[in-house]
């Protein structure tokens, strides 16, 4: 979903769905809502972004499915600074800006219970 990177009068509220992705251990996004609000802030544009996702993620020792609620809340920035997340352009993929989010914010190591209960009881 492209958006004009404008400042926004008030939270804009959208609904994404993000189907394609090449991240191995993401194995279902679920659609979801965000809320996202655009400022300009001296030489940048700020983008503050927030939402709930329900991922299915891969165990990282057997890669079964695990279920994962993700809540995000975060600002992205953009302009031509050095400290800017990215370079300023009129408009930015809201899913990609998102998928960046999800990744940089999902755990790094996930168990499935299966493998939590089999350490249990090998002790």
């Amino acid at each position: 979903m492209n958006i004009q990177l404008v400042p926004t009068q008030q939270k804009q509220t959208v609904s994404i769905h993000i189907t394609k992705h090449q991240v191995v251990d993401i194995i279902d996004i679920q659609p979801f809502e965000t809320s996202y609000e655009i400022i300009q802030k001296h030489d940048q544009t700020i983008l503050q972004v927030e939402g709930e996702v329900d991922l299915v993620l891969a165990c990282s020792k057997t890669l079964k499915p695990v279920e994962y609620h993700l809540t995000f809340d975060t600002d992205v920035t953009f302009g031509n600074l050095d400290e800017c997340d990215f370079i300023y352009s009129n408009t930015i993929n809201l899913n990609d800006i998102l998928l960046g989010i999800i990744v940089s914010e999902k755990p790094y190591v996930i168990y499935h219970e299966d493998v939590l209960v089999e350490e249990s009881t090998s002790s």
